[in-house]
């Protein structure tokens, strides 16, 4: 499994794109999240309009889904033809089209059968426990957001792949994230003490996240803006743990 890593950010970083994952195994390819800023990363990675096979949007921000109009129109321009499939929460499919056609008014496939939008078809799965793509197995939980939040559990082949979008975890979230290959996660300040609500996750919620689930790897994404300048005291701190906080750009193989 690979893993690339085409945005880090948090909502309002000036120097990062907001977060998204390009995951490529077994045959497949996904991204994972798609904010305001991400499309350009997304296109100097993936060329061909053919080339990504779907989406899995963890939640409703702007900094995770709003880059969706301005990836599927390129494919539109770029000549795509195969179908594209969005995977997410209960809702999404009104979410997307209310977006798209906000954005770009007429985008959407039309449903009475005239010609007009999106020429490709969109494959709308929504989400509740678990759902089988080919070799791919996608299992998802809530997490403690501000709006419903989906961590997800990617399965391909032998290896495993966690992400939490935003928000903090659960314990049932936890067993599910256990034993994982590589848990992303978000880790928006540094101490539980600083949260006004409990709908972030913080660098000292991932030690115990890490305790409880024992990954291989953690990389840790979605940092505060100041808060990522303590990168590499984050990291000395927590030197007997493998946790990674990745650039935009880096590639890790499971």
């Amino acid at each position: 499994m690979k893993i690339t890593f085409l945005g880090v950010g948090e909502a309002f970083d000036e120097k990062e794109s907001h977060v998204c994952i390009l995951v490529e195994a077994s045959g497949r390819r996904m991204i994972i999240d798609c904010g305001a800023t991400a499309p350009p990363a997304i296109w100097k990675n993936c060329e061909r309009a053919d080339y990504l096979d779907g989406i899995f949007i963890s939640h409703f921000h702007a900094d995770h889904f709003f880059g969706l109009p301005a990836l599927m129109m390129r494919m539109w321009e770029d000549g795509r033809t195969r179908p594209f499939y969005l995977f997410g929460p209960l809702g999404m499919q009104k979410k997307v089209e209310v977006l798209m056609e906000s954005a770009y008014p007429g985008s959407m496939p039309r449903r009475d059968g005239k010609e007009g939008g999106i020429p490709f078809t969109l494959r709308f799965r929504e989400l509740q426990r678990s759902h089988r793509w080919d070799d791919w197995n996608l299992r998802v939980v809530n997490t403690k957001h501000s709006v419903q939040n989906l961590g997800l559990r990617l399965e391909a082949g032998k290896k495993v792949l966690c992400y939490s979008g935003d928000g903090m975890f659960t314990p049932t979230a936890a067993k599910l994230y256990s034993g994982a290959d590589l848990i992303v996660h978000e880790a928006y300040l540094e101490s539980s003490a600083e949260l006004r609500k409990k709908t972030h996750c913080t660098v000292d919620q991932l030690e115990r996240l890490d305790d409880m689930a024992r990954p291989k790897q953690m990389a840790l994404v979605h940092l505060q803006r100041n808060l990522r300048k303590k990168k590499a005291s984050i990291l000395k701190k927590n030197r007997t743990r493998n946790w990674i906080i990745p650039k935009q750009g880096e590639v890790i193989e499971i």
